[in-house]
């Protein structure tokens, strides 16, 4: 049996040849390829050889989510294993909800990150043990931040629409309501969810499976 093949998906250059040499050393691993973003994954013709894509979850160009929606948009079947610094458990439960196979954060070990990279490979998931243990989003630490169940009926309708992409002024009409009331109920949704754009609106809406990828 050959090693893995990898595909790395990272927007910063010297981490992607860090994690491409740190893997190769015992020739388990090869990776076939690496790219900044989706466009040069999917541009790339050594990507459709690949076992399992690496991708990290804090690229500048585009966001995790809208990555992993656009690789099943395009029929890329491929694993994916989220490598992030950031290991909220919002974070986590948004990027398998998302399509993800694995979650493994920037602070593990190569043990770890082998293992990880091995159970994906073979069609199961995985997701650090050092996750288990976090406050859910309900905790004092975390309060309500991150539960759409403070909304109002009339919140929850506009907080769903926001998250389908919708416009405001779209929502106004659909909802026989003005723009400008649409935008007050926007920035107390944002407000009571501890939010600050709807890029984060959106993740807290696929994590709680209420819009479909």
């Amino acid at each position: 049996m050959g090693p893995v093949k990898l595909f790395l998906v990272e927007d910063h250059l010297l981490m992607r040849q860090a994690i491409a040499r740190a893997l190769s050393v015992n020739n388990k691993y090869e990776v076939v390829g690496h790219a900044a973003d989706t466009a040069g994954f999917m541009s790339n013709p050594s990507q459709a050889g690949a076992d399992v894509i690496i991708l990290d979850m804090m690229m500048s160009r585009h966001a995790c989510l809208e990555t992993l929606q656009q690789l099943r948009q395009m029929g890329v079947s491929t694993p994916v294993l989220i490598l992030s610094g950031d290991e909220s458990k919002f974070n986590v439960q948004a990027a398998l909800s998302a399509g993800a196979k694995g979650f493994v954060p920037k602070k593990s070990d190569l043990a770890e990150m082998e293992f990880a990279i091995d159970a994906v490979a073979k069609g199961g998931t995985y997701v650090s043990p050092s996750l288990a243990n976090q406050p859910g989003e309900g905790s004092a630490e975390q309060g309500s931040a991150y539960d759409s169940s403070v909304l109002s009926p009339r919140e929850r309708e506009i907080f769903v629409l926001l998250a389908q992409g919708r416009k405001n002024r779209d929502i106004g009409a659909q909802l026989t309501i003005s723009t400008r009331t649409v935008d007050t109920h926007r920035s107390n949704i944002l407000k009571k969810l501890g939010l600050h754009s709807n890029a984060e609106l959106v993740r807290l809406a696929i994590a709680e499976g209420l819009v479909a990828i």
